[in-house]
């Protein structure tokens, strides 16, 4: 079984010091909001570069190191309140004794991505199941949007595209569209660490391969995107679609309205001297329109609304 441990308390740095001296390879979850950069380099004698901060892949042979993103439960800001999930950025370094894994978050990944190590792999299937872990995240928070794109559609199916917010239409929106950048740059990633991770001392066999399940696994994941943003674009043309019969709507009322308008805006000679009264005024101007206006929503537009009321 891996070790897993979780901070750099002294319980922890004689722990490691016992695995490092029995030559049993360990994961370490750190956060800097309680570890420091100085603290890991003297503690696992990490390369200071290795954790400086973000780099896309470095490799030296004795070590690698990478950035990739998850997702979390944590408490969230305002403007993501509709989702459980929170990216987090995690620095990743592999070397043939452990695996570090280092966030600014005050969170444990082990327990936050449920990541069951099994007894008996290779140090390269245990690297595998923690980035793994990493790309099933990042399913699940896909899966929060695609339920929220439900949402909007059955709001739009009854009747309230007009009303929807736009900040909850643009919300999902910037989100698949994040998700699917930093995807695609974890993808490149795979395709480069196989061969790099497999030249590691203590990996003996072609780790690659765990590699590139992660690059097929990452390929599929940008396939469900793409196709939540197809279902993003049909609820935005329910709306456009929904707000365009409202338009039709009022249209078909006023379009009457206009002609009788226009008409008895002409000022014929007759039509000038025969209104010379307040009830061929209040007759004219008020009542005919008005009733036309009654007559245009009762034999063109109220048989459609009915009919749709009555579809949905």
């Amino acid at each position: 079984m891996t070790e897993v441990l979780t901070g750099l308390d002294a319980g922890d740095r004689e722990r490691i010091a016992a695995l490092r001296a029995q030559g049993r390879f360990f994961w370490l979850d750190a956060s800097l909001n309680e570890t420091s950069r100085e603290e890991l380099v003297n503690v696992l004698g990490v390369p200071e570069r290795a954790v400086r901060g973000p780099s896309r892949v470095h490799a030296d042979g004795g070590s690698v190191d990478f950035v990739l993103r998850c997702y979390v439960a944590m408490e969230r800001p305002a403007e993501e309140a509709a989702y459980r999930l929170r990216p987090i950025q995690v620095q990743v370094v592999v070397t043939g004794d452990y695996l570090l894994t280092l966030h600014e978050e005050r969170v444990a990944l082990p327990s936050a991505l449920a990541i069951d190590l099994p007894q008996g792999r290779s140090k390269g299937y245990v690297v595998y199941s923690v980035l793994d872990a990493m790309l099933v995240s990042t399913s699940d928070a896909l899966e929060e949007v695609e339920e929220s794109l439900d949402s909007l559609a059955a709001s739009l199916a009854g009747g309230g595209g007009g009303s929807l917010p736009r900040e909850r239409l643009q919300t999902p929106v910037a989100r698949l569209a994040t998700m699917r950048r930093w995807v695609r740059a974890e993808q490149a990633v795979f395709q480069r660490v196989g061969l790099d991770i497999g030249a590691l001392t203590g990996f003996d066999e072609p780790e690659e391969r765990y590699v590139d399940r992660l690059d097929e696994q990452a390929d599929r994941l940008l396939g469900s995107i793409d196709a939540a943003s197809n279902a993003m674009g049909m609820v935005l043309d329910l709306q456009l679609n929904e707000r365009a019969y409202l338009v039709s709507v009022v249209a078909t009322i006023f379009v009457p309205l206009t002609f009788v308008t226009g008409f008895f805006g002409m000022n014929f000679g007759w039509m000038v001297d025969q209104i010379d009264s307040q009830i061929a005024f209040w007759l004219l101007g008020i009542a005919v329109p008005a009733a036309i206006a009654a007559l245009a929503w009762f034999l063109l537009v109220r048989r459609f609304v009915m009919s749709d009321r009555s579809a949905r």
